[in-house]
């Protein structure tokens, strides 16, 4: 879609169409049983991730672990703990979702700023970032979602 203005164009189009479309449909109201159901599965259940708890987790990208605090499997939306040795480099992506980051401890270089101890950001969803390193370490809280894609590695 970036590349290609037609494709853009009827992107467009069909978008407006489609929510044209769910006006056009007649209001419907699910039984009672149906509607407690499609509740109880698109509500996250309570969730207590204890200090102790969990597994820091390598990545495939040298110095940096996450541990998984949840999943919402509905949204796709994953709230981890980032911990980054000095000079570890977490590649280029592209943010399926929003992010949003919170640093703990240390700090986050990106090319165009830094993050450090107590800084928060969000970003939306379908926007890249650049690779990030950091000088001092880092501990962050990231929530990002799953579709989030990162780019390949350039030589």
């Amino acid at each position: 879609l970036l590349e290609c203005t037609v494709c853009r164009s009827e992107t467009k189009a069909f978008r407006e169409v489609t929510g044209e479309l769910a006006l056009a449909a007649p209001v419907a109201e699910p039984s009672p049983r149906l509607r407690t159901e499609l509740l109880r599965r698109l509500t996250p259940p309570s969730v207590l991730v204890r200090a102790e708890e969990g597994v820091w987790q390598k990545t495939p990208f040298p110095g940096i672990e996450i541990r998984r605090l949840f999943i919402d499997r509905v949204t796709g939306t994953v709230t981890s703990l980032l911990r980054a040795a000095v000079g570890a480099v977490y590649p280029a992506h592209r943010h399926g979702g929003v992010e949003h980051v919170y640093v703990i401890d240390g700090d986050l270089i990106f090319n165009d700023h830094t993050l450090e101890t107590g800084d928060y950001e969000v970003n939306p969803g379908s926007t890249d970032h650049s690779s990030i390193t950091t000088k001092t370490g880092c501990l962050a809280l990231i929530i990002h979602n799953t579709a989030d894609k990162v780019f390949p590695e350039q030589p």
